[in-house]
């Protein structure tokens, strides 16, 4: 029989060692992974404040330029109270500062008019009192003649009165008359005297009191009120313009809060793709609702399972290959991290599930290296796809294999 020829037998062996060797080849010169993902981040967009969708939302698979404006929301019912009673405040703090201008006006133009009253009566009590020195002095040159008249008197009668001429009580009553005329010039000079003090303190403007007179006038008793009373006025004014100065701020930044509640245009963060739009034209928005997400294409990797018996001969930097399933082109990639197969690795912000296990594999995140997945916006950069994953061997070590077999038998 053909079945019992040599050199088909020997082909038939032959061809089965190939086999085996094809099917045992790629483990012995790598860690090959069946169950690889694409992956990606994605960005959630959440409501900056309460409002409507004020346009057109893009579309889920629409690509997105980083910086411009991705949506608009338009809030009508904002609170302004709070702007309103600050601008009513100010306006009252401004209409008091004019009121009191005004009131500081009239007390200026009547303290003008004290000044010039004050004036008038001090030229005219100078002028009276220089005019009371005139007299004075007057009455001091005839007291002096009557005090010379006087003392010749005297010493007339004191001469007939040692003749015997005269008696003594008419030279006592001569001597008693010098003596009058004598105080009377002292009296009329100290009179002078006084004035002329009283006069060069009035020109100082010190007004002098005398008998049932006050030492200051009306006239400027009342300025000296209007002056402090200014100086009240000017502290209460410039009180009210601090007052209405830190209002004002205090507007600007009420009127930015309110600005930034009425209208907010959210920008696009990053070049990416709309994964999942939750909201259209005209849809009410409450703060902080998620919108819209947003894949990040710009940093594609692979999640992927290998055997937990590898873990120590695939670390991060290490280099890959990644095969897309049904495609025949190979795309570069490195190692970003290695997890044991009990690490809790759940994360929210991804866009595709990460390969589920039962077995004790590792969990290894490969980083794609920039291609044209990148910016293939209309596959959602593919991610989800599947892919393979191959590790390539150094060396084949045999000595670890013995060993783990042994540790597993014994």
């Amino acid at each position: 029989m053909i079945w019992n020829h040599r050199l088909l037998r020997v082909a038939v062996g032959l061809l089965l060692l190939g086999l085996v060797l094809v099917v045992l080849l790629p483990g012995l010169t790598g860690y090959t992974s069946l169950d690889g993902t694409v992956n990606a981040r994605f960005a959630i967009i959440n409501a900056p404040i309460d409002g409507t969708i004020a346009q057109a939302t893009p579309k889920v698979g629409t690509p997105l330029v980083e910086g411009r404006p991705l949506l608009q929301i338009h809030n009508e019912r904002v609170n302004r109270a709070v702007l309103a009673a600050l601008s009513a405040e100010r306006k009252t703090a401004l209409d008091r500062v004019t009121a009191l201008r005004r009131e500081r006006s009239e007390l200026a133009q009547l303290r003008d008019d004290l000044s010039t009253r004050l004036d008038i009566y001090k030229e005219a009590t100078i002028a009276s009192i220089q005019q009371d020195i005139s007299i004075l002095r007057k009455r001091v040159e005839t007291s002096e003649a009557q005090n010379v008249a006087a003392q010749a008197d005297l010493k007339r009668r004191r001469q007939l009165g040692s003749q015997g001429i005269v008696s003594k009580n008419i030279v006592e009553l001569a001597r008693a008359a010098e003596i009058t005329a004598t105080g009377q010039v002292t009296i009329s000079n100290m009179s002078v005297e006084q004035l002329e003090q009283k006069l060069e303190a009035l020109r100082k403007g010190v007004f002098v009191a005398g008998d049932g007179q006050n030492d200051v006038p009306y006239s400027r008793q009342k300025q000296d009120e209007v002056i402090v009373r200014i100086g009240d006025i000017d502290t209460r004014i410039a009180e009210n313009e601090t007052r209405a100065a830190q209002i004002e701020k205090q507007m600007v930044e009420e009127e930015k809060r309110v600005e930034s509640l009425e209208t907010a245009i959210v920008p696009v963060p990053f070049d990416g793709v709309v994964w999942r739009s939750s909201v259209i034209n005209g849809s009410n928005v409450i703060l902080n609702n998620e919108l819209m997400r947003i894949l990040d294409c710009r940093e594609l990797f692979v999640d992927i399972l290998v055997p937990e018996i590898d873990y120590d001969e695939i670390f991060p930097g290490r280099e890959a290959q990644i095969r897309r399933l049904g495609r025949g082109d190979v795309l570069k990639g490195t190692v970003l991290s290695v997890r044991g197969s009990a690490a809790v690795v759940e994360e929210n912000a991804l866009a595709a599930n990460l390969p589920a296990t039962k077995e004790r594999n590792a969990r290894i995140r490969v980083g794609l290296a920039p291609s044209a997945l990148n910016t293939d916006s209309a596959n959602f950069c593919q991610v989800g796809r599947s892919v393979q994953v191959r590790f390539a061997k150094r060396s084949v070590k045999w000595t670890r294999w013995l060993e783990g077999l042994w540790f597993s038998i014994s």
